[in-house]
């Protein structure tokens, strides 16, 4: 069954420049009963994880057109 991974506005996409914070939600991406989330420095530091959590978890391989929608939902952590 293919998954919509394709939910949550892009504007805020934030690829890690400088010292920010960023979030993944997989709620984020379609898997809307999934509370998992991650946080990094940047893309390629996040990406990993998410990847093992989508094979781990939901039983995906994460393609080049998956992985671009993933990298929509990636957000800016909120300021504490």
């Amino acid at each position: 069954m293919p998954q919509d991974l394709s939910k949550g506005p892009s504007s805020e996409r934030n690829t890690g420049q400088g010292s920010q914070n960023l979030t993944f939600r997989c709620s984020d991406v379609g898997q809307g009963n999934c509370n998992w989330q991650a946080s990094g420095k940047s893309e390629d530091e996040l990406l990993p994880k998410i990847e093992q959590h989508a094979r781990e978890v939901h039983h995906m391989n994460m393609d080049e057109n998956t992985r671009s929608q993933v990298r929509g939902a990636i957000r800016r952590q909120a300021a504490a």
